[in-house]
């Protein structure tokens, strides 16, 4: 499966290289694994196998926390494009918000603690409000749901 709507097969081909273009370690997944999931691994290889790379660039699709955690805990330097917010038009982006850095939470508009709950696969962090609350919340139409 390519994803949950696609069923077809499918494969994804990915590969690492030097500056000269010289391809240092590949991996082949199913369609369905995240790009993601496999920059680690691929970096791995080519310190086992080569060396340390000094930088690491890659496109949007490995730009997670996780990947950048990864390369800035082992002294590579993450070289990733800049991405555009993705929130939606209409709605409130991640930086009208407050993050209060002590209690680790997100404030909203209307003063409401958002507390962290969860890290995605992809190494993103999820908070999330106490839903009696919001749901009072003038702002609500404003505020993206998953």
């Amino acid at each position: 499966m390519k994803d949950e709507q696609t069923k077809q097969f499918a494969y994804s081909f990915h590969a690492i290289t030097d500056e000269k273009g010289f391809v240092l370690g590949t991996i082949v997944t199913p369609g369905n694994v995240h790009d993601s999931h496999l920059l680690q691994p691929l970096v791995e290889k080519v310190i086992e196998k080569v060396k340390k790379p000094i930088a690491v660039a890659a496109d949007a699709a490995y730009k997670t926390p996780a990947i950048t955690n990864f390369l800035l805990e082992n002294q590579m330097l993450p070289v990733l494009p800049y991405t555009r917010p993705k929130t939606k038009d209409g709605f409130f982006r991640k930086n009208d918000y407050v993050y209060d850095e002590y209690y680790d939470c997100y404030l909203c508009l209307q003063g409401q603690v958002l507390k962290y709950t969860t890290t995605t696969k992809e190494g993103y962090r999820q908070y999330k409000s106490n839903a009696a609350i919001w749901t009072e919340c003038p702002f609500l139409s404003k505020v993206y749901r998953e």
